[in-house]
């Protein structure tokens, strides 16, 4: 018996992976001649969310992830809610109705109990989150997730997490992709 348990130890901990949600971002080191890249998420601790980047193939920081789920699952609790760009809240609120915030603010709704969120800055928010190109000829990026698709949207256009041949467009908080249609 204490063969197996020794066992069993030693294969969790030979293919479990050390996560650490607080370490800077680090999209890594190239390595040899090849191109072992490839587009990974990591967490990004000033906005609380995961976003992707390209992983350069060697020294992978312990905040990267294979998924977006994985690194949410991880990293961030299902209950958690946020103000649009992880603004400081005015306070907290329940339900959709924004009665019990002050004037100038939105109720934004996290299960058991709301934030009172600046409605400018969350507009703003949810503007860089449904993300529209400006040329009529592009088109936005998308990516497939288990309840159909969504765009895709990244940190820094300096993460190079866009697809080849499309271009990446930075705003505020957050930075999306756009490609020809």
């Amino acid at each position: 018996m204490k063969v197996f348990s020794l066992i069993l130890v030693f294969v969790n901990f030979t293919f479990s992976q050390i996560y650490n949600c607080e370490e800077k971002f680090s999209a890594g080191k190239k390595c040899g001649t090849t191109d072992n890249s490839t587009v990974k998420y990591y967490f990004d601790n000033e906005l609380s969310f995961c976003y992707p980047y390209k992983y350069l193939g060697c020294e992978e920081s312990v905040n990267s992830f294979e998924s977006e789920q994985s690194c949410l699952e991880f990293c961030k609790p299902a209950d958690q809610v946020n103000c649009g760009g992880n603004v400081k809240p005015d306070d907290t609120c329940m339900g959709i109705e924004d009665k019990q915030c002050k004037p100038g603010n939105v109720c934004i709704n996290g299960g058991m109990i709301g934030l009172c969120c600046n409605a400018k800055i969350q507009e703003q928010w949810d503007s860089e989150h449904s993300p529209k190109c400006v040329k009529s000829t592009e088109k936005i990026v998308e990516i497939k997730t288990w309840y159909g698709s969504a765009p895709l949207i990244g940190r820094k256009c300096t993460h190079n997490f866009c697809p080849t041949g499309s271009t990446c467009v930075q705003k505020k908080w957050t930075a999306h992709c756009c490609t020809k249609k």
